[in-house]
């Protein structure tokens, strides 16, 4: 019979012969290892985050009729490039433009040759790209020779796209401008 010490051949290590070794530790208690971990749970979390906020606030199309409002654009600016009145025009914008205060804005236009022009009529369209409830129009009053202003004020502040239409003879002339409205 074997000595109790000696297996196959070997003597067994005793616990004075062994070296000091250290309970083997699982990789989840390493701190890189949580670090990552949590590092993508919160990147996922923001992730899903964006995407539920995204589908319930999302408002849809803020025109029903975007298809054909879009290519009524693009005619007119084909148009306009094409057979256009040759006019120079100018829209005066205040730069210091504040939500619920009033404001002047002047569309001054005159032709190649210089002459003020003289449209059957001129109107001011804002359009809210985030909100059409807020979309609205104004009717520009002539203040001069090719010279028309309108006093308009600004529910909410942000950005507003704003559009002068000139009514002269059968064509219509359409000249864009965006805008930024400030807090009162």
């Amino acid at each position: 019979m074997q000595h109790p010490s000696v297996t196959a051949g070997r003597a067994a290590p005793t616990s004075a012969d062994a070296p000091a070794t250290r309970p083997r530790q699982s990789g989840w208690n390493n701190p890189w290892v949580i670090g990552w971990i949590t590092l993508i749970v919160v990147v996922l979390g923001v992730n899903i985050t964006m995407v539920v906020l995204a589908i319930v606030t999302n408002p849809g199309l803020v025109r029903s009729d975007y298809y054909e409002g879009g290519r009524a654009v693009e005619r007119s600016i084909q148009s306009r490039l094409a057979e256009g009145p040759e006019w120079t025009v100018r829209i005066d914008t205040p730069d210091d433009i504040r939500a619920e205060v009033p404001t002047t804005v002047r569309f001054a236009a005159v032709d190649k040759v210089g002459q003020p022009v003289a449209p059957d009529a001129v109107t001011y369209y804002v359009y809210r790209p985030s909100d059409a409830q807020r979309d609205f129009s104004l009717p520009m009053t002539a203040a001069g020779p090719g010279l028309f202003e309108v006093d308009v004020t600004f529910p909410l502040p942000g950005i507003w796209d704003t559009l002068v239409s000139v009514q002269h003879g059968d064509s219509e002339e359409t000249f864009p401008q965006r805008i930024s409205v400030a807090r009162p």
